[in-house]
């Protein structure tokens, strides 16, 4: 069955067959980043349809036609973003990140990385779209599961460690915080590094703290919990309304580099009032 199924503004949303089908009710009431975009930062059941629906229109989100390669930032410090330049920059070799109709996708194309991640909401749940896998193998990407979608980071660092890498760059979110433990780990037992981004925080609980303080960058989104835990500990932080958090010498070199490149180039998205998401959870 052709079902994705996302979370929003901490709202549940059900794509099947190309169309939104169900919609729950946001838990995130202002968003500085949908404010860039459309000027109304209000986030409301059908707001959140509509901005389901808009990416569906314009960028192929849950459809064969999805867009998958972008050059250039949508947001200074995302995680894609940082991926990019990390990639650009030789930091890491390649990515593993996730993909709707794909699941867990390693690719060591900035412009891919990029094109998969700047459209993406938390991602909970998917299936198969074989001309978005297909189209992902002929750009040289490697799909962890064709036959499935499945989302597994950790079985998609060990593909990519098999593969011959040793500088991995790879994405986790806030639920999926107990991962970093195992994937510290497997990075130990490799001898390789990993480059650990944490995204999508809001609702996490602070007994995902533990975890969260091993990664090298973790994204603040709307969560309580991350920006009066993790803040003090970070060495550094990037981004006003929706900051990163830096807590490791990599993490802090990545963003720096990243820094310097919000500097020169043009971003699709500029938060000019540096206002948090409300409320914070």
């Amino acid at each position: 069955m052709d079902r994705h199924v996302w979370e929003v503004a901490k709202a549940r949303v059900v794509v099947e067959g190309g169309r939104v089908v169900e919609v729950g009710e946001p838990l995130t009431e202002f968003c500085p980043v949908l404010e860039a975009l459309t000027g109304e930062g209000k986030r409301t059941r059908e707001g959140v349809r509509e901005s389901m629906e808009r990416r569906i229109e314009l960028l192929g989100l849950c459809t064969p036609r999805r867009v998958l390669e972008v050059e250039g930032m949508g947001v200074g410090f995302g995680a894609s973003e940082c991926l990019a330049t990390a990639l650009e920059r030789g930091v890491v070799e390649t990515t593993v990140t996730v993909c709707e109709g794909a699941g867990t996708v390693l690719t060591d194309r900035p412009e891919l990385v990029q094109g998969i991640g700047m459209a993406m909401s938390a991602l909970l749940e998917t299936s198969p779209i074989p001309e978005v896998i297909r189209r992902l193998q002929e750009r040289g990407a490697v799909v962890l599961d064709p036959s499935t979608a499945r989302m597994d980071q950790v079985e998609g660092v060990r593909r990519a460690l098999s593969m011959g890498y040793r500088r991995v760059g790879v994405t986790v979110t806030g639920p999926e915080a107990p991962l970093i433990e195992e994937l510290r780990e497997l990075e130990g037992r490799e001898g390789a590094t990993l480059l650990l981004i944490v995204v999508h925080t809001t609702g996490v609980g602070e007994e995902f703290l533990p975890f969260l303080r091993r990664a090298d960058m973790v994204h603040a989104c709307a969560s309580r919990v991350v920006r009066e835990g993790l803040a003090p500990l970070a060495r550094a932080s990037f981004g006003r309304s929706i900051p990163v958090y830096a807590l490791t010498e990599l993490g802090e070199r990545v963003l720096r580099m990243q820094e310097e490149k919000v500097r020169r180039e043009e971003r699709g998205v500029r938060v000019e009032v540096p206002r948090p998401p409300h409320p914070l959870r």
